[in-house]
């Protein structure tokens, strides 16, 4: 059961980011427009609610996570999942750049993650 909410919640986490990300692009830059004019878009933007909606209750599920298992399990593998999913997200949908120096972190991350999440 942990390890469908804490999938549940790396979901929600990144889907939450990624709308963001897609209704901030389409709002533009704060350096655009007068910064209140510019609140007032980023908060009427559906992809924006949704994206902040998304985020609000991941952090909900993370509580539910942390009152079932140590901080120090929790979020090395729930951060770097949300985070690689991210990264690999940005590069096939948005068309963010992505090299080799990027899969090399991911994977080092990976590497930590399972080395801090071995019971000793």
């Amino acid at each position: 059961m942990l390890i469908l909410l804490m999938i549940f919640v790396v979901g929600l986490n990144v889907c939450g980011h990624v709308f963001l990300k897609v209704g901030i692009n389409q709002v533009g830059g704060y350096d655009q427009k007068p910064i209140m004019q510019f609140a007032v878009s980023a908060i009427s933007n559906p992809f924006v609610l949704i994206g902040l909606a998304g985020y609000v209750s991941s952090v909900a599920g993370y509580i539910a996570v942390l009152s079932k298992t140590q901080l120090s399990i929790a979020y090395p593998i729930l951060m770097s999942t949300g985070y690689a999913i991210v990264v690999l997200i940005s590069f096939l949908w948005l068309k963010e750049p992505f090299n080799l120096l990027k899969w090399v972190g991911i994977v080092l991350i990976f590497l930590g993650v399972v080395l801090v999440s071995i019971k000793a």
